[in-house]
């Protein structure tokens, strides 16, 4: 493509991402906002919101959504936003308010703070105009434009599904937003080094679970995130060895050789000794809970990312694997393992759903297990199928309730993916409520289905299974 192609192009699709801003400037809004988020998946840092409020007469073409830019061109427009911008504001939820109140509502809290922020600046720039006269109305934002997530706000707002690509302002925020959680994550690889945070920005890269493998947690790590990856035992088998001081200068836990080299250089009758697991290192110094220096030894093995419990040996037996082990290839983004089962005796079926959020390279970041058992007489006529079916909409339904725009739903009855997307005729009040529901969440979100093999040993399709029968009671 030439450049003046891409120029033509650019300015094509200025005016396409413009069309709705324009509309609703025509209906009376006069200072519109585009809210977006970045870093939502993450195992470590922040999430930013920004939200910016462009000028009616904007055109600098280029600006997209942020994910297809390069770096470059990012930080190229960001400057160029934040300079010719009505107003811009930023806000942040850091890992540990993700943490206490899950990644949805963190992220609506940076939102609303990027508002403020944003409402802010307007009024200082009202501020600014009215010279040594303090202006007597205050300008404030009219109209929120959201990129798919819905804000408890007195504003109007409208939450548009993959807005960043069909609207200009919250286009603009998603690369002013990119832009700054980016720089931070740079700025964070220096203090925090071996995890790769200038090139992943906190996403579960290999890289970065080589260095959790070796360096356990930082201030910075989502702990809620990686649950899973603690409970499987991969912290306890890294390769980083810890050194217990039992006689030297100053007895107790060291992270690095030469911090247990200067404890027992040059001291006659030192005792010491290398570990890979917490608890061996805190029974060679023969410490337990109550006993003087426990403590302190249990903080700085926790500042190691590293557990006391003995239960999290680096022995332990058969230690689960936190990559996935599934045999199916798992996508990036949010997926869905749906089952269904059903019970003779009393005539009930059920869903079995295990929800994933997977990086790019296919690695497991979080899951979510659900199920439910239902009575419907007509329906169960169905059996497991309906089960399946109610699967499906049940992981649809948590998608649309955390503002998740895009799942694939893994199913092992074809059916589940041919009434879905309308190319099977329904000819059950399920299967038709089913196609109709599918069809208007549709609009709402991007929905893919894949078929798995039935009792193939497939990891989470067996853990759907699995939790569709114990809903009934019948495993």
């Amino acid at each position: 493509m030439t450049k003046a192609e891409r120029l033509e192009r650019d300015i094509k699709k200025l005016a396409e991402m413009k069309a709705h801003e324009d509309e609703l400037r025509a209906a009376g809004f006069k200072y519109i906002a585009g809210i977006d988020e970045v870093g939502r998946g993450p195992l470590a840092g922040p999430v930013y919101a920004a939200c910016v409020v462009l000028p009616d007469d904007w055109d600098i073409p280029g600006i997209n959504d942020s994910k297809k830019l390069s770096a470059k061109k990012r930080e190229e427009l960001s400057d160029i936003i934040k300079s010719r911008a009505l107003a811009y504001g930023i806000g942040i939820a850091d890992n540990t308010e993700i943490d206490e109140i899950n990644i949805l509502e963190a992220t609506k809290n940076a939102m609303k703070r990027a508002v403020d922020a944003c409402n802010a600046a307007l009024s200082e720039c009202a501020e600014q105009a009215a010279g040594n006269e303090t202006a007597k109305i205050y300008p404030a934002i009219d109209m929120l434009l959201i990129d798919a997530v819905k804000l408890d706000t007195d504003t109007a707002s409208e939450s548009i599904i993959k807005g960043d690509e069909k609207s200009l302002s919250i286009a603009a925020a998603s690369i002013v937003a990119k832009v700054a959680r980016d720089s931070y994550m740079t700025e964070m690889d220096e203090i925090y080094p071996g995890y790769d945070f200038a090139s992943n920005k906190g996403y579960g890269t290999a890289k970065h679970y080589d260095g959790l493998r070796a360096l356990g947690y930082t201030p910075l790590h989502r702990r809620s995130f990686l649950r899973k990856f603690e409970e499987s035992g991969e912290l306890a088998k890294n390769n980083k060895k810890i050194y217990a001081v039992k006689k030297g200068l100053k007895p107790g836990i060291y992270l690095s050789w030469d911090e247990c080299k200067a404890q027992v250089d040059g001291f006659s009758g030192a005792e010491y000794k290398s570990f890979a697991a917490g608890a061996d290192a805190l029974d060679y110094l023969g410490l337990s809970p109550g006993t003087e220096g426990y403590e302190a030894a249990v903080s700085v093995l926790e500042s190691a990312g590293m557990n006391a419990d003995p239960g999290n040996r680096a022995n332990a037996a058969n230690p689960a694997d936190s990559h996935n082990t599934a045999a199916t290839a798992i996508p990036e983004g949010v997926s869905a393992f749906v089952d269904g089962s059903y019970d003779v005796s009393s005539g009930r079926f059920s869903c079995g759903v295990v929800m994933l959020r997977a990086d790019r390279e296919g690695n497991i970041i979080s899951t979510r297990e659900i199920s439910q058992a239902f009575d419907d007489e007509e329906a169960a006529k169905l059996r497991n199928i309906a089960g399946e079916i109610m699967g499906s909409k049940t992981a649809i339904d948590f998608c649309l309730r955390n503002g998740i725009d895009e799942v694939t739903i893994f199913h092992d009855y074809e059916g589940v993916g041919k009434w879905g997307s309308g190319t099977w005729k329904a000819n059950t009040k399920l299967t038709r409520l089913y196609r109709d529901y599918v069809a208007k969440a549709g609009t709402r979100m991007k929905i893919s289905f894949v078929k798995v093999a039935a009792h193939s040993g497939d990891k989470y399709n067996d853990m759907a299974d699995r939790l569709a029968k114990q809903a009934l009671g019948i495993e």
